[in-house]
């Protein structure tokens, strides 16, 4: 009877693990291996490319430091949650752009550019120690002499690891960091709503989350020619572009990690300009930016190219002179939310209100 118990009690444990796998299996979308070749190659093969790649990280960037000078806290201590190449450092601490003459460009223009160096030193000046995490050695540790470093005044740190495993010694600790930036790294995250749950852990109270990630429109252009080429010539369509996040899942996702007083926006950024489609798919190879699911076909017959090409083309061109180009849009979710905490305001309770909704309208 005893040796019954334990053998049905031994199936029952082989029963949930297998069951766990099977779970944890279903969620893998991505391949995160594959990833890290993607986005360690360039880097690593060739230094100047990918610096000159990076224009989308580095707009981006950019966005973050106008959005960060408005919160008027200083942060002790920042990680820059998937790194890459340290966009957020450099653009916090490159040399100034240079201003436009107010009579050739638009006094709008003009004003932009001032601002920018204005809020590019007063995030300088919050920032005590920034914690740099990415999982690409290669990428991490590419601009680590340049001279835009010396321009920080605080203490910088590079850790590599795995951003999905969150289990380097500089994540282990709970509310360690003041803030946490992340700019285009969680959408190659399988188990994103465990990664924003473990930033609110290492946040301290009241911590600061901004994020920014590829949103479900990034790229539709080349997503709907390649659909369209290939079930033309296939008459099937591979999952040639990842799936991405929706505007209206980032709600729910930050709310089930546990942050609170969330600002979410979206903006899309369009790069004209290109002369074909192979034009777009080599600036997404050198940012490590290609495909990465784990069902994926490494192989794009050439004929549903050239086919995709032209309805590229017909759909989505535009027309510089003689030419016709290749617009490339790139769908940015901008996130803020904050850690819980008691002094954080809170809601009056309800029907407390002294003013009637009709007289104020």
């Amino acid at each position: 009877m005893l040796r019954r118990s334990v053998h049905k009690r031994l199936l029952a444990t082989s029963a949930d693990a297998s069951a766990k796998q099977q779970q944890q299996q279903q969620y893998n979308v991505f391949d995160r291996s594959a990833k890290l070749l993607q986005r360690s190659k360039t880097p690593k093969l060739n230094i100047e490319l990918s610096r000159k790649k990076e224009y989308l990280r580095d707009e981006v960037a950019r966005k973050t430091i106008e959005r960060l000078a408005f919160i008027t806290r200083p942060f002790t201590r920042v990680l820059d949650f998937g790194s890459h190449g340290g966009n957020l450092l450099k653009n916090l601490c490159s040399p100034d752009e240079e201003i436009p003459q107010e009579s050739t460009t638009d006094k709008a223009v003009v004003e932009m550019a001032k601002q920018l160096i204005k809020d590019k030193e007063t995030v300088r000046s919050k920032i005590e120690e920034l914690v740099m995490f990415d999982s690409s050695k290669e990428l991490l540790n590419r601009d680590i002499a340049e001279p835009y470093n010396n321009v920080f005044k605080g203490v910088v740190r590079r850790y590599v690891g795995d951003e999905e495993a969150f289990s380097h010694p500089c994540l282990e600790e709970s509310n360690q960091y003041d803030a946490v930036i992340s700019n285009l790294s969680l959408h190659w995250i399988n188990d994103l709503p465990g990664a924003l749950a473990n930033i609110n852990r290492v946040l301290k109270p009241d911590g600061l989350f901004m994020a920014t990630l590829f949103g479900g429109d990034t790229l539709y252009e080349l997503r709907t020619s390649l659909q369209l080429a290939e079930l033309e010539r296939r008459g099937g369509m591979s999952p040639r572009v990842s799936p991405l996040v929706r505007l209206n899942d980032v709600g729910s996702l930050l709310n089930r990690a546990g942050f609170s007083m969330l600002t979410i926006d979206a903006e899309d950024i369009v790069v004209g300009g290109f002369p074909d489609i192979v034009a777009i798919c080599e600036d997404l190879q050198a940012m490590g930016e290609q495909n990465a699911i784990l069902s994926r076909s490494n192989y794009l017959p050439r004929d549903v190219l050239l086919a995709a090409n032209e309805i590229y083309k017909t759909l989505h061109g535009e027309k510089n002179g003689n030419e016709i180009t290749l617009p490339a849009t790139f769908n940015v979710i901008f996130m803020i939310g904050w850690k819980k905490s008691a002094d954080q305001p809170q809601p009056l309770a309800r029907g407390t209100g002294q003013v009637s909704l009709k007289d104020v309208l």
